[in-house]
């Protein structure tokens, strides 16, 4: 048998297609169903809390609007390495009015975050002082002038910051983003968004459909 596959419609029992065609209605999915969704089904029950947390976490209303954390969950789901999801919520922000260019911004910004957290987390992990003082030497223009505005450049550098462990960026960037009268529930929101859809990437990059 084979290992989590891309499940047609003909191939789900009947537990599995139940949650399955729940899913579609609850994200609004139109047509084919993509790849991702199909691996999920393996696990309809996981399926289940996937499409639940995305209508409340996600595509509700909250302390963020829901198509800033449709963007935030694309950047999400290209940092954790699937296409596919990533695709998925990128059309959905397009839909809602971001541009090609405004998220590619926002990849960019999170690459950008990788690289400050990468440098600082070592810096924790080495556990001496003799780095203390040294300058990184690493640009950040996005940082700096992003056209999203400064407050959503902090929720991307938290989200991102969170996932890769770096705990002295994650203070820096809580106090950046209160600087820009961001708030604690924002916050928890973006937290609660990229843990959503690391989630899915990290069930459906196990599948064969993925795995390379």
């Amino acid at each position: 048998m084979s290992w989590l596959p891309v499940l047609s419609d003909e191939a789900m029992s009947d537990d599995q297609k139940k949650v399955f065609d729940r899913a579609l209605t609850k994200l609004n999915i139109e047509g084919d169903a993509p790849d991702w969704l199909r691996v999920l089904a393996n696990a309809p029950l996981f399926l289940k809390d996937v499409f639940m947390n995305l209508d409340k976490g996600v595509f509700s209303e909250g302390g963020l609007q829901p198509k800033t954390k449709v963007l935030l969950a694309a950047v999400a789901a290209a940092h954790w390495g699937n296409q596919d999801v990533a695709q998925f919520f990128a059309d959905r922000a397009r839909a809602q009015g971001f541009s090609d260019e405004q998220i590619h911004e926002a990849l960019g910004i999170a690459a950008t975050s990788t690289s400050f957290n990468l440098y600082y987390k070592f810096r924790s992990l080495a556990a001496t002082d003799a780095f203390e003082g040294l300058n990184p030497g690493l640009r950040a223009t996005l940082f700096m002038r992003p056209t999203l505005g400064k407050a959503f450049a902090e929720l991307v550098n938290l989200m991102i910051s969170t996932a890769n462990g770096c705990s002295s960026c994650v203070s820096g960037h809580i106090q950046e983003a209160v600087n820009q009268d961001v708030t604690k529930e924002q916050i928890d929101e973006v937290i609660r968004t990229g843990a959503i859809v690391a989630s899915i990437c990290q069930f459906v990059n196990s599948s064969e459909r993925y795995t390379r």
